[in-house]
């Protein structure tokens, strides 16, 4: 049983990759951000594991949220910066993706240690990711849809399918703190963005993780939503479809004021 939950996983991800293929950067970002991999993980955590558990667990994956935007805004602004300095692709990745990371990981240590259950910290994660998104750099003209190599989408898949081993495998070893963190690491938005700067330029990598933030807005609600239904005695199955349609709904609304503004702009 356990083989079939870490397959659904990467099943997850190469759905997704095949929609941006299709709609194009920000779709693929949008739907990235989104708790493709999280949210079924998470789903697994709680039919396994005592509330106890599951409860801390997904408060701070919630609270850590925006750790996973300040990745793409830092990703973002080198990616600018690179491209207008002409750094070789070979050096420009690696410096935008760890320095990324770097960014990441401390502020997830930092707010893994200041958790705000309930409503407050959710309102908090979306307040600070929607700063996030404004301190973001404008990308110029959009672009074709992406023509995602299978070799990306084979990473992507391996690397999710990493994370759900992990994190299902090794929870009762690891504690609700080091679990919420690492499901809040940021696979999709390291992969992608890497393949994006690399064959599309900064432009389109800006349009990626700005779908992203706007698709990981989703992601926190998710968390927020599972965790005040598991909370309130609720079936695991019961908070992972108030999640999905909460989160669905947040990140929607995100998507449709961005398309507002643009249009109003564009006018």
């Amino acid at each position: 049983m356990i083989w079939l939950k870490l397959a659904a996983v990467p099943t997850v991800v190469w759905i997704a990759s095949w929609a941006g293929r299709r709609w194009g950067h920000k779709a693929s970002g949008w739907i990235s951000g989104l708790p493709m991999i999280a949210a079924p993980i998470m789903l697994f955590l709680a039919l396994d594991q005592p509330r106890e558990f599951v409860l801390p667990t997904a408060w701070i994956t919630m609270t850590v949220a925006p750790a996973v935007g300040l990745h793409c805004l830092v990703f973002a602004r080198l990616a600018t910066l690179v491209t207008r300095m002409r750094l070789r692709p070979a050096l420009a990745w690696p410096l935008c993706l760890l320095s990324g990371w770097t960014a990441c990981v401390l502020a997830e240590l930092a707010l893994a240690e200041v958790v705000m259950p309930n409503f407050s910290g959710a309102a908090v994660s979306v307040v600070e990711l929607l700063l996030i998104n404004a301190l973001m750099p404008t990308a110029g003209v959009v672009g074709a849809a992406p023509r995602i190599p299978m070799s990306e989408i084979f990473v992507r898949m391996g690397a999710a399918l990493l994370l759900a081993a992990v994190i299902t495998l090794g929870a009762s070893t690891f504690g609700p703190r080091v679990s919420g963190i690492l499901l809040g690491f940021p696979i999709t938005a390291s992969v992608l963005p890497v393949f994006t700067l690399v064959l599309y330029g900064a432009d389109s990598t800006i349009r990626l993780l700005s779908g992203f933030l706007t698709g990981l807005i989703g992601f926190a609600v998710y968390f927020f939503a599972f965790a005040s239904v598991i909370q309130a005695g609720g079936a695991p199955l019961a908070g992972f479809g108030a999640g999905v349609a909460a989160s669905l709904a947040a990140a929607g609304a995100m998507a449709l004021w961005h398309r507002f503004r643009f249009t109003r702009e564009a006018a």
